[in-house]
């Protein structure tokens, strides 16, 4: 029920991204996605479905997690291509690596999702 905002394509990478047009909306007007946002990543590799990557914001959500860690109040989630819950995935990475767009509220796209339609 997402709006798809976002393709990126490395090599045999394909990346979609989505996200509700209420998130849209707020990042258009100036303010940091709200919470209860999510957004969603469908990656297709050889163009097969691959996996789906989520990273969601909650009021409150990352207050355990040390300073060197937390990345705002967004939490990530991997699942496999049949939407289940991939449990192997080392999901720190996906805080060091948001980590590094701290000054964006921790989302790559953030400047895509100002010019989406």
């Amino acid at each position: 029920g997402g709006v798809r905002y976002a393709i990126v394509t490395r090599g045999n990478v394909r990346e979609e991204i989505f996200t509700k047009r209420a998130a849209l909306d707020a990042v258009k007007n100036g303010q940091q996605p709200p919470t209860g946002t999510v957004i969603t990543l469908v990656d297709y590799r050889d163009g097969e479905l691959y996996r789906y990557v989520v990273m969601e914001k909650r009021t409150g959500w990352g207050a355990d997690y040390p300073p060197e860690k937390r990345n705002g109040e967004w939490e990530y989630q991997a699942f496999n291509a049949d939407q289940s819950v991939n449990r192997s995935e080392n999901l720190d990475r996906c805080f060091s690596c948001h980590k590094s767009q701290a000054q964006q509220d921790y989302v790559f796209t953030l400047e895509r999702m100002r010019s989406t339609k």
